[in-house]
């Protein structure tokens, strides 16, 4: 019985030789098409590096199996991947996984169907078209290589005459590169899909450039404004209907309806509030953000009995601060600043910010309802912070709300600290990998 002790495919000594299967791994089609592939490519490095006393042409089979049925795993996980972004648009993914093999059908269906949900598909399939047509055609459903007759007894390879393995080599490391391409963007698509910031005709980059194209909100009253959206109806080729959800989505969106000139309010908090807190947190901290070089040199015991004063005088500062805020918390103005610093870690989906608030505001609720202390300790977890600076202005201008970074920058002075700050300003440091645009 496979499993148990003493069974072929089972666990034993030296616990290293052990490779995790089934449950213990829950591997997929893209963890099966890796192992085939460097299976492949091992064999290949092998053969090149002239160390294997195995005949090339006996050798030529296995790899050239382990090649194809990578490349077939590696499509099926990408149709798989592909469903996250159909579902979120309703549209329909019917696919027999299981049970097809031909390798240039699994290719047609993704081919078609990804470029119809998102056009940028389009320039990495492009990049492995080739390769995957050369494959379904000498090994369209896996018995080429398989097996030296076919089903009707036809022998195998007799227009091909011979495979050189160099050329293996560049083609498969070529295409591995460029499936790795097309999963990158699938998972990056399925989480980009999630947020729902899409409509049926336009991608969520797509939105991003039509907000860029629209006069400023306070002009939309105009009658130029008429004209402007039947222009940009003609340039993305939709009608006033899909114009109109667009927009929608743009009024909705942070950094979107800054764009268009009205910025959507903080959650939680107001600026005034905002800058009460790095009034208290200033002198304690920005210190913190200048450079230092610490040494041992000879004044190493006078500096640190000025640590111990420091920490004396922080703890003394700290109470003082808290008496300063005790009264002025809210759970929303907690729950504004948690959300603002925690923010800046999933800084390129401005979605995220609204469901984090929403969690955040209710945990905080709770320590109010539990007791000061609890309140105390979770302000306090913020005002510690030493990055807190750092993080909340990078949320506000990841959240559009650049004015209001650069006046705290400006009023604390710390523009020289900041090393990431001009990319924020460009928007650099919030813009999509190559692959994800379009």
């Amino acid at each position: 019985m496979a499993g148990n002790k003493n069974s072929t495919f089972s666990g034993s000594e030296p616990t290293w030789a052990n490779a995790c299967v089934g449950n213990n791994g829950s591997p997929g089609y893209f963890e099966y098409s890796k192992g085939f592939s460097t299976a492949a490519n091992l064999l290949i490095d092998q053969v090149l590096s002239k160390k294997m006393d195995m005949e090339i042409d006996d050798l030529v089979y296995p790899v050239c199996f382990n090649m194809r049925h990578s490349v077939e795993l590696r499509l099926k996980g990408a149709i798989q991947e592909l469903s996250f972004v159909a579902k979120a648009k309703n549209y329909e993914l019917l696919f027999d996984l299981s049970g097809s093999h031909d390798i240039g059908n699994i290719w047609n269906f993704f081919k078609c169907n990804s470029e119809l949900l998102d056009n940028r598909y389009k320039g990495v399939n492009s990049l492995i078209a080739e390769t995957i047509s050369d494959i379904a055609e000498v090994d369209a459903t896996g018995q080429t290589f398989r097996y030296p007759l076919s089903n009707e007894s036809k022998k195998h390879l007799t227009d091909v005459a011979s495979i050189n393995f160099f050329r293996l080599k560049g083609k498969f490391g070529q295409l591995e590169h460029d499936l790795d391409k097309l999963h990158d963007l699938n998972l990056w698509l399925k989480d980009e899909y999630a947020q729902g910031t899409f409509t049926s005709k336009l991608s969520r980059p797509m939105i991003y450039r039509l907000a860029r194209d629209l006069p400023p909100k306070s002009d939309w009253a105009t009658p130029e404004f008429k004209d402007i959206k039947q222009q940009l109806m003609c340039k993305y080729d939709i009608g006033s209907r899909d114009l109109s959800k667009a927009i929608e989505k743009i009024k909705t969106h942070y950094v979107l309806s800054s764009v268009i000139g009205e910025p959507l309010p903080l959650k939680g908090i107001i600026p005034d509030q905002l800058f009460f807190f790095f009034d208290q947190w200033a002198p304690q901290n920005t210190k913190s953000l200048l450079p230092e070089t610490p040494s041992l040199g000879l004044d190493y015991w006078d500096r640190s009995e000025s640590i111990l004063d420091s920490i004396k005088e922080r703890a003394s500062t700290r109470q003082s601060v808290w008496s300063e805020f005790e009264e002025k918390l809210t759970p929303e103005y907690l729950a504004g600043l948690h959300t603002l610093f925690y923010f800046a870690r999933d800084k390129l989906y401005t979605e995220f910010y609204i469901e984090l608030y929403k969690s955040t505001v209710s945990e905080i609720n709770s320590y109010f309802r539990v007791g000061i202390q609890n309140v105390r300790e979770s302000f306090m977890h913020i005002f510690d912070k030493t990055n807190a600076l750092s993080n909340i202005v990078t949320s506000l201008f990841a959240l559009g709300h650049s004015d209001l970074a650069e006046a705290i920058v400006d009023r604390y002075q710390v523009d020289s600290s900041l090393k990431w700050l001009e990319r924020s300003r460009s928007g650099e440091l919030f813009s999509y990998p190559d692959f994800a645009k379009y």
